[in-house]
């Protein structure tokens, strides 16, 4: 069945609801992916509740019917079949209500993002072509590329306008120099995290009190490239999308505040955001703000650790940051593959957050998913990128394995 098709059987479904309850995950794709889906729901006459979770688990389902998950549900094989699934990981949910790019030969890691599926579903259910500009906060967020279905609702909105383009630095934040102090990718060591270092990097690229771009960007790439990936570097400057209709132009900024909002708990201001309402904006830019500082202040932690610690699982002090810091080793680290953090939760249980290179082959998602449950524990995701929980007194026997199993 073509995702047209199956975008078209969801969309009557969800017409013939009197309410809807909505469940995402809570970065930018799956927020993006809920709100658009809230937007088109509204706009149907459709009562709906959008709620936002860090993980879902076969134990831990929303008994609210009927339920539409956005960026979750794809790899619990158990759940009610009459449940409604918005999603791009890798499907084990065999249900009549799925809509996934991978069920029609799309890459859902790199071609098509959840809240790209989601809008292939909103704009069968009615004109919601204006919300493609959230499409793009799924893009960023999970590193996917403008190629295949991605590049299909890309053009449709650059030539309705709905999104414009320009070349410039697309590091999130409100100005050069917090550009700077907030830069995870790269990272720029003894940089990132100090106001007083970014604005003297300000102040040498200036020009008669004129920014160069030039000599900005330069100094950017000298003090990173010493350490870093090379394709980190890609991060600095490029392509800067507009957002014609929302409420915050930069593309890369909404998709760093929308992001960091979901995972600091704040879900609700970046679901706002995303429904177009500036009202909460500049706490939205706080939150991200300190989100981001404390990324870089885990990520300094970790430089200053022994060579020893980073054998094993990386431990993060706070469970809201373990994707991203994941993320940072990763795309900072040369060599580091696989990355394996870890946050010991209450419950007794440790959050893995994983990141391979890809050289193994094998994909990444469905090893970590096995894995886990070989240790009581559930998992999934992505090619290069997955997630898991376990118990705790297992996580250095599996965290061994995931090593064993991605070694080049």
């Amino acid at each position: 069945m073509s995702i047209e098709t199956a975008a078209k059987d969801l969309a009557y479904e969800l017409s013939r609801q009197s309410s809807v309850e909505i469940l995402c995950h809570h970065d930018a794709d799956g927020i993006a992916a809920g709100s658009i889906m809230a937007m088109a729901l509204y706009r149907a006459g459709i009562p709906f509740r959008l709620r936002i979770t860090h993980r879902l688990s076969e134990d831990n389902i929303p008994k609210t019917r009927p339920l539409l998950l956005c960026d979750l549900g794809a790899g619990l094989a158990g759940l009610p079949e009459e449940t409604m699934v918005i999603d791009h990981h890798l499907p084990f949910f065999e249900g009549p209500h799925h809509v996934n790019p991978r069920y029609d030969g799309i890459d859902g890691d790199t071609d098509l993002c959840a809240a790209g599926t989601a809008y292939l579903v909103a704009n069968a259910l009615g004109d919601n072509r204006d919300l493609a500009g959230l499409t793009l906060l799924g893009v960023i967020g999970d590193g996917q590329t403008l190629t295949g279905k991605n590049q299909d609702i890309y053009l449709d909105a650059l030539g309705n306008g709905i999104i414009s383009k320009k070349r410039g630095i697309i590091l999130p934040g409100r100005t050069p120099a917090e550009q700077i102090e907030l830069s995870t990718e790269p990272f720029l060591y003894g940089i990132s995290g100090s106001k007083e270092e970014s604005l003297n990097i300000i102040r040498t690229s200036t020009i008669d009190d004129t920014l160069q771009g030039d000599i900005l960007c330069s100094l950017l790439v000298l003090q990173a490239a010493e350490r870093c990936r090379p394709e980190t570097l890609d991060s600095i400057w490029g392509d800067m999308w507009m957002l014609e209709r929302e409420v915050i132009e930069h593309a890369h900024n909404m998709a760093f505040i929308v992001d960091s909002c979901g995972k600091a708990g704040h879900g609700s201001i970046a679901v706002s955001l995303c429904l177009r309402s500036s009202k909460l904006t500049e706490k939205a830019y706080e939150i991200a703000r300190t989100h981001r500082l404390a990324l870089i202040q885990e990520m300094n932690r970790f430089l200053a650790s022994s060579q020893d610690d980073k054998k094993g699982p990386i431990m993060c002090s706070d469970q809201h940051l373990t994707s991203d810091l994941a993320d940072t080793v990763f795309r900072n680290i040369p060599d580091s593959s696989p990355v394996i953090i870890a946050v010991q939760k209450n419950d007794g249980t440790c959050s893995c957050s994983i990141r391979t290179d890809g050289r193994s082959g094998k994909y990444a998602g469905e090893i970590v998913r096995q894995l886990a449950l070989e240790y009581g524990g559930y998992g999934g995701g992505h090619q290069n990128r997955a997630g898991a929980t376990v118990a705790c007194e297992y996580l250095d026997t599996f965290s061994s394995k995931v090593v064993e199993a991605f070694s080049s």
